[in-house]
């Protein structure tokens, strides 16, 4: 294939095909928010009463660790991420991820730097806060969710290509006073395929780990 090819002004047919893909993965994403916020309304009902819902933000940090085939792709990269959650009540959250990792392409020429942009939505199912000793504390969780993901390398001007993720999670936050940690790890399923070079589309497994902080006020 000509370079041509790459310094074209106009975005190909099929990176605009990826880019309305991308678009139509958000905004149902977006919906299926919308419903789980009308759907997560408390009950006029006599019942025990609940604590306001509630919003936590996280900034983690963490590691994107390839597994299997995908190890032949991409590289190990660190990852820095942005968690937010709505929590109508204690056990259950919707939580929404924006996570960049940055990783190398092995299977181009060169292995150029790789940007991984990650959107996910997903649902947490969260167990009753434990004590470990002490002051310190921890609420065990688990999740599953989706969104879609693009692979860009700066250096070339190939476009982005993006593809639809789904993950399934398992964690706890751990808490001492109003110092709150949120250990996270995700298992996620997505397809790649290399920006350069003629490599073929593939289904790709990796591990998320992320680690974040937030703070609360103190009580009293």
């Amino acid at each position: 294939m000509s370079n041509s090819f790459f310094t074209s002004v106009a975005p190909s047919r099929t990176a605009r095909r990826g880019r309305q893909g991308f678009a139509r993965a958000v905004f149902g994403v977006l919906g299926v928010v919308a419903m789980l916020f009308a759907s997560t309304r408390p009950a006029k009902a006599q019942s025990p009463p609940q604590p306001p819902a509630a919003w936590e933000f996280y900034v983690s940090g963490g590691w994107l660790l390839p597994t299997g085939a995908a190890q032949e792709s991409i590289k190990r990269a660190d990852l820095t991420a942005v968690v937010v959650s709505y929590v109508p009540r204690p056990s259950f959250a919707i939580t929404g991820t924006f996570e960049w990792a940055r990783s190398h392409d092995l299977a181009s020429a060169g292995e150029p730097k790789l940007d991984i942009f990650i959107c996910d939505v997903g649902a947490e199912a969260r167990g009753a806060q434990r004590s470990l000793g002490g002051a310190w504390k921890v609420a065990p969780f688990v999740g599953i969710g989706g969104g879609a993901r693009s692979y860009n390398i700066p250096k070339l001007p190939a476009e982005p290509t993006y593809n639809l993720a789904a993950y399934g999670s398992v964690g706890g936050e751990f808490a001492i006073h109003s110092v709150h940690l949120r250990l996270e790890v995700r298992d996620n399923v997505s397809t790649f395929k290399p920006l350069a070079g003629s490599g073929k589309s593939a289904t790709h497994n990796d591990v998320v780990i992320m680690l974040g902080l937030r703070f609360t006020k103190k009580e009293g």
